[in-house]
């Protein structure tokens, strides 16, 4: 699985295969920024606790692994290549239902 930006290529098997391996809850990794984007590997071993975030659109896909959205009072469960897309300001979480899930997440305007 390759990451190709203005950088060049960032082949992330062997990232993903390491943090899978170690993460104890959850661990984020910064892939990519720009003013108005940015890319972050999410690892996932149990759940997120509820949270928003007020200023940031959020799209992920699940690149590994499975769990349960909870977006908005409701429940859906998503798999590898479910992609969900997360408005600003609505309150959301991610429960991992593998031994671990990684998610590609991108936010927009760029998170800190």
């Amino acid at each position: 699985m390759k990451v190709f930006s203005i950088d060049g290529v960032r082949d992330l098997r062997d990232l993903i295969e390491e943090k899978s391996s170690v993460v104890k809850d959850r661990e984020v990794v910064k892939l990519n920024e720009t003013a108005n984007m940015s890319q972050f590997l999410v690892f996932i071993r149990t759940a997120e606790e509820p949270h928003d975030h007020p200023d940031h659109d959020l799209t992920f896909i699940v690149l590994r692994g499975h769990g349960e959205l909870y977006l908005d009072g409701k429940r859906e469960k998503l798999g590898e290549g479910d992609v969900a897309f997360i408005p600003k300001g609505k309150e959301h979480f991610y429960t991992n239902t593998a031994v671990v899930s990684v998610l590609l997440a991108i936010f927009s305007p760029s998170y800190p």
